[in-house]
């Protein structure tokens, strides 16, 4: 289901998260693309880029989610006011996570 035809993210935005155990870098490319690679941490130098949907829930609250080309299914709920996002990620190896993070924005773009 697409539920936008235009991303809620800038095209050059790029949203750093701290998670407990690994740091992946979001690079938005398109209203449709994006590129995660992780900098820190566990899953060290996994790259991918990926189609993605965004929704703008409020005012600086986005659902965003993808698939991997490994199987893996992302969703985040970026609150850009708290910097924060909750993420619940089902990694190919089928382990159900629920994580929160802390957002940085390196761009703004």
């Amino acid at each position: 289901m697409n539920w936008t035809s235009t991303s809620p993210l800038r095209v050059g935005q790029v949203i750093e998260i701290s998670f407990a155990t690994f740091t992946p870098r979001i690079c938005i490319r398109s209203d449709r693309e994006l590129t995660v690679e992780v900098i820190a941490g566990a899953y060290l130098g996994f790259s991918d880029t990926v189609e993605y949907e965004a929704v703008a829930v409020r005012d600086d609250l986005v659902i965003l989610s993808w698939q991997e080309h490994n199987g893996s299914t992302i969703m985040h709920a970026l609150d850009f006011n708290s910097c924060i996002t909750y993420a619940a990620i089902t990694p190919a190896t089928g382990k159900f996570q629920r994580l929160t993070g802390r957002i940085e924005i390196k761009s703004k773009t």
